[in-house]
């Protein structure tokens, strides 16, 4: 009972979440810049593109007015270079393409073939695969992280004492925290 008393001693408790707050600050470091780097790709993508990506556009000449069959054939024996055509779809006046890895158009009018393929970025996908939890194999990890943020945000506010502490200035720093994100959410 002595050492329960001591431990809940206002001096200890305060060092004992100081100290608790600098070791996961630090041991999550990593984490956060993980998740503040892929929130960022995230958030300024452009034009649907997905930053885990980086496309590179194609350009090759084949026979024109080749059939679906033949085209296949041309591509088989005079596109080594590039990666393999897996499907044609006739449309009007195009062919739409898909070859591994990405996807195009053959213009049977003058035989012009243009396509882009998808590579993936290793970091950037593995960022964004944390950040999306991709497959769900994060869900512990993202659920610790969201803990441990929670105590980041309880135990920073009542460290700090005094006329800059919580009860003084830091709970209008809070309000206007929680006010920002409402007032972007109903006016943007």
């Amino acid at each position: 009972m002595e050492l329960l008393m001591k431990w809940w001693n206002k001096k200890v408790f305060n060092k004992s979440i100081r100290s608790l707050h600098r070791d996961l600050g630090y041991l999550f470091i990593g984490l956060t810049l993980i998740y503040a780097i892929s929130g960022i790709l995230l958030v300024l993508k452009k034009d649907g593109q997905n930053p885990s990506y980086r496309e590179i556009i194609m350009e090759k000449e084949a026979k024109a007015n080749l059939k679906p069959d033949e085209l296949k054939t041309f591509w088989k024996d005079h596109f080594s270079d590039a990666p393999k055509l897996t499907r044609i779809i006739p449309a009007e006046d195009v062919y739409n393409i898909y070859v591994k890895g990405g996807l195009g158009k053959y213009y049977p009018y003058n035989g012009r073939i243009e396509f882009t393929i998808f590579k993936k970025i290793p970091v950037y996908k593995f960022v964004n695969d944390i950040h999306y939890n991709s497959g769900h194999r994060f869900t512990f990890l993202a659920v610790i992280f969201s803990i441990v943020l929670v105590f980041f945000a309880i135990s920073g506010a009542v460290m700090v004492k005094g006329k800059k502490g919580f009860k003084k200035r830091g709970v209008w720093l809070m309000i206007i925290g929680f006010i920002i994100p409402v007032l972007l959410f109903f006016y943007t």
